[in-house]
């Protein structure tokens, strides 16, 4: 099954990208072993000044989106508890801090790649043991300073050895990584794997903690890709270089976005309700960032232009920051309100995946 939307290798009048038929799984890494065409040389790319910008985005927005999960936990646990949470203007700041920090993880991916935007939600984990210990009085351990220095170590590795440039995006080019034989199968294969993990966690989804969870990564990899195409659609509105408003694919993704996003809550707090963040956290985490990942080789190609060595390198440095990670939130008692209704266990766990 192949579908044709035209030649990519040759940019219109205006200079944007028309699309292109896509290749098979081999495509996927024509660089690794520097088998670079000419067609590939001569593909308009973003700017590569705009990949720092997405990564500024991404980190700042997981500190303030974290700011403001752990505002809304200390107005939980602050003042006088006979008063609502919700007149409390310590917990709407906390909100708004919220907002504004998954905004600029949303606008994060319209400039840096899915692959390195996903994994660096590890710095909400480390901004969430040091506000929790400044806010809130929480102990932070010896294993918490290993956990941030991994972090940053394995951070500085995921941006020193991410793609460099991207394949300028345009409505008709997304439409072709969407109609492409390997995402197709891909999504068959996420499809097929998603239907057996739902029935088998009806069983046993109390028992293993990475059932649910898988079923959560699942869903939140297909977020992120449909939030990748909306932001990066905006965004070239926004520069005047199409109108993203008058295309279906637009509306289409903002539908599977808010679809997904919201079976993802659902999975996620009944992951919840069974085990500690202590164990949803750490894997979690680990599970949603490889979906991402691979999600974004194979629908937007993104690591087309890398080295075999500058892959290898830059899943080690995931795995690093997967170490900094679990360092940082194992080991954890989990707070005696985490059951009262407040949803305190809940805001600690979305601070530890800041970027879903």
């Amino acid at each position: 099954m192949t579908f044709d939307f035209g030649d990519a290798s040759n940019p219109s009048s205006d200079g944007s990208n028309a699309a292109e038929t896509m290749p098979p799984v081999a495509g996927l890494f024509p660089g690794a072993f520097g088998d670079f065409s000419d067609e590939m040389k001569s593909l308009q790319s973003d700017p590569d000044e705009s990949i720092p910008l997405g990564i500024v985005m991404a980190v700042v927005g997981n500190l303030i989106a974290t700011l403001g999960l752990n505002l809304q936990r200390y107005a939980h646990s602050s003042g006088d508890r006979n008063v609502p949470y919700t007149q409390k203007k310590l917990w709407w700041a906390g909100i708004i801090l919220m907002v504004v920090g998954e905004l600029g993880n949303f606008a994060a991916y319209g400039f840096a790649p899915a692959t390195l935007v996903a994994p660096l939600g590890a710095v909400s984990v480390v901004a969430n043991a040091v506000y929790s210990t400044v806010l809130l009085g929480e102990e932070f351990r010896r294993r918490d300073v290993s956990g941030t220095l991994l972090v940053i170590a394995g951070g500085a590795g995921l941006v020193y050895f991410s793609p460099r440039e991207e394949r300028q995006l345009d409505t008709q080019l997304l439409l072709a990584y969407i109609f492409s034989d390997v995402f197709f199968i891909y999504c068959g294969i996420l499809l097929l794997l998603f239907i057996g993990l739902f029935f088998y966690s009806r069983v046993y989804g109390r028992r293993y903690v990475g059932l649910d969870l898988s079923l959560c990564a699942i869903l939140g990899s297909w977020t992120v890709l449909a939030c990748k195409g909306l932001s990066v659609s905006l965004r070239m509105t926004a520069l005047g270089e199409e109108n993203a408003f008058a295309s279906y694919v637009t509306y289409a993704l903002l539908a599977f976005a808010i679809i997904t996003a919201s079976l993802q809550i659902k999975f996620l707090n009944r992951a919840m309700a069974n085990f500690g963040t202590s164990q949803v956290v750490p894997v979690y985490y680990v599970l949603f960032t490889l979906a991402s990942v691979v999600g974004g080789i194979i629908l937007y190609r993104e690591f087309e232009r890398l080295r075999l060595s500058a892959i290898l390198a830059f899943f080690v440095a995931v795995a690093v920051t997967f170490f900094g990670v679990y360092l940082i939130t194992s080991g954890r008692e989990k707070p005696d309100d985490a059951r009262d209704g407040t949803g305190n266990g809940d805001d600690e766990l979305m601070a530890g995946a800041g970027d879903m």
